[in-house]
């Protein structure tokens, strides 16, 4: 497995310089990365991380082709978020979990993960999927 940079440590401003090196690092670790708030708002140019900048955060994301956990952006400059890469396996799955989880989109993309034929695909699909619900449930407590 191909090893990725590290978006949370003290130094990720030296990996990341603009918002396309951002992409490009979601890409090579395979459409999902974690990054620190204060390199998304360094990013952006912004101060704080306020509500607008945290809604401009979020749809420069968006017009990268990314989308991040959790849903909220976080105003704490070292509170880590998840970017993950859209039209991805891994966003189905988020977007189906996490975002509309009533929508028959998610029951439909569920029920494929489901009956899929690839178990040991879906086991580990599985695994993933609580992990990251328990850290955001984690996240939500804290």
């Amino acid at each position: 497995m191909a090893t990725h940079i590290d978006l949370t440590a003290g130094d990720a401003a030296d990996h990341v310089e603009s918002w396309e090196d951002l992409r490009d690092a979601v890409d090579e670790a395979g459409g999902v990365l974690r990054a620190v708030m204060w390199l998304l708002r360094d990013l952006e140019e912004a101060g704080r991380l306020g509500v607008h900048v945290r809604k401009s955060i979020s749809r420069r994301l968006d017009g990268l082709g990314l989308a991040h956990l959790p849903a909220e952006i976080p105003s704490e400059r070292y509170d880590i978020v998840t970017l993950y890469k859209r039209g991805t396996p891994a966003a189905a799955v988020v977007d189906a979990v996490f975002r509309d989880g009533s929508s028959k989109a998610a029951e439909t993309e569920l029920r494929r993960l489901n009956t899929s034929q690839d178990a040991e695909t879906l086991l580990a699909v599985t695994e993933k999927v609580q992990e990251l619900a328990d850290l955001l449930l984690v996240e939500d407590d804290g």
